[in-house]
């Protein structure tokens, strides 16, 4: 790979992540859901909870075939598979439908996730630019989101005219995302490596016992996995709490326009924040900005309330730049894909049993009240870990 093959990468990687994700879809997802299939919340996430175990499954295997047939492949590979699921998705009318654009997007996050910022990280790596990776990993994901929050006016309008069109008009979007990812390099780490079944299971024992031996990796990690599944949890619970509150359903794209600027906002200047707060700082503010608001959405049930979710997209829009940064920084190429899939894998399983709780939870009490239910047990699990950060990054190493 040349210089100018891994600075075209870096070009090529704000437009994967400019269009990998369905431009139109997130102001009415769990209505569209609800609407063309019937499934209730409770059904939406024992659905997701199942899709998670899939993923737990295969994503570290495909995080080390990223490590070990290539980035680009399994992203393209990946992006193609997503925009099938995105077709079967916005064509559905029955739960089986439903549960099979899921499991396409079981298979494609499975390959995309680790290699795509891996990518980065190795293109800016051969370039000597690897403090760059924050500052660019928050600026692609600041530039899908504003994106994200110019589409979602019009979802709402399009929705009522008919629920499938703004679904069915990002797919052409996401082929985009397919066509960036096949003209990238693979970086040198990749291109010339040897492959083989051997090394694959030697790679993924030995990124497993890296991470295990790994007090700051296994934080990080735990850390992530909290702020991964609370905000998941959270955001199904978008269109319901509208819905409880009476809200129109042309307000919604508005709100989620509000909502991915402010995300896009708090992406792009990652950086900057970073370097003010420090990473204890964020880690502070990260838990209190994703705890808090969910509580008083429960406790004080309103439209006003609604506004509460920007503050979790204040953390949506910081997490992946932040997170993204402080783990790379203690990884090596060889094992990068890898894991960061390892890390996804555990995220997931985090998931799959939040998901399975609250769905049980949701069958039994009020949304307000599992609201209020998941702010608190946010604030006393995010306690733990910032008194643990305290012990493990802040303790000065014995000689």
């Amino acid at each position: 790979m040349t210089r100018q093959q891994a600075e075209r990468n870096i070009r090529l990687y704000y437009l994967f992540q400019l269009f990998k994700e369905p431009l139109f879809w997130g102001a009415i997802l769990i209505t569209f859901i609800n609407r063309v299939s019937g499934m209730t919340l409770a059904d939406i996430y024992f659905m997701e909870a199942a899709c998670v175990i899939g993923i737990v499954i295969l994503d570290s295997p495909f995080g080390a075939l990223a490590d070990l047939i290539g980035r680009r492949n399994t992203m393209f590979i990946g992006m193609c598979v997503w925009s099938i699921k995105l077709f079967v998705f916005a064509s559905a009318v029955n739960p089986l439908m439903i549960w099979s654009a899921n499991l396409l997007w079981v298979l494609g996050a499975a390959l995309i996730t680790g290699a795509d910022t891996s990518m980065l990280a190795d293109s800016l790596k051969f370039l000597g630019r690897d403090r760059e990776f924050q500052k660019i990993e928050g600026r692609s994901n600041a530039y899908r989101l504003a994106l994200t929050a110019v589409c979602a006016i019009s979802i709402g309008y399009l929705a009522e005219i008919n629920l499938r069109l703004p679904v069915y008009l990002g797919v052409p979007f996401m082929l985009i995302s397919c066509v960036a990812a096949y003209l990238m390099v693979e970086p040198p780490v990749i291109a010339g490596k040897t492959k083989n079944r051997q090394e694959y299971f030697k790679l993924l024992k030995l990124s497993a016992l890296f991470i295990y031996n790994h007090a700051k990796i296994k934080w990080i990690i735990a850390f992530s996995t909290l702020i991964a599944v609370i905000s998941k949890l959270w955001f199904f619970t978008y269109n319901p709490y509208f819905e409880l509150v009476n809200l129109p359903i042309t307000c919604f794209g508005w709100i989620f326009c509000l909502l991915n600027i402010v995300a896009a906002i708090s992406s792009h200047e990652a950086h900057r924040f970073a370097k003010y707060f420090g990473e204890f700082g964020s880690v502070v503010i990260m838990i209190a900005l994703i705890a808090l608001p969910i509580w008083l959405m429960g406790a004080y049930v309103g439209q006003l309330m609604v506004l509460m979710v920007l503050m979790q997209n204040v953390v949506r829009g910081y997490m992946i730049p932040f997170l993204g940064g402080f783990l790379h920084q203690h990884l090596d190429s060889e094992n990068r894909a890898t894991v960061t899939s390892l890390k996804s894998t555990v995220n997931n399983v985090g998931q799959f049993i939040a998901l399975a709780i609250f769905g049980l939870i949701l069958n039994t009490w009020s949304l307000p009240v599992c609201l209020q239910i998941l702010g608190v047990s946010t604030l006393l699990i995010g306690l733990v870990l910032i008194f643990s950060f305290r012990r493990i990054f802040l303790t000065p190493a014995k000689p």
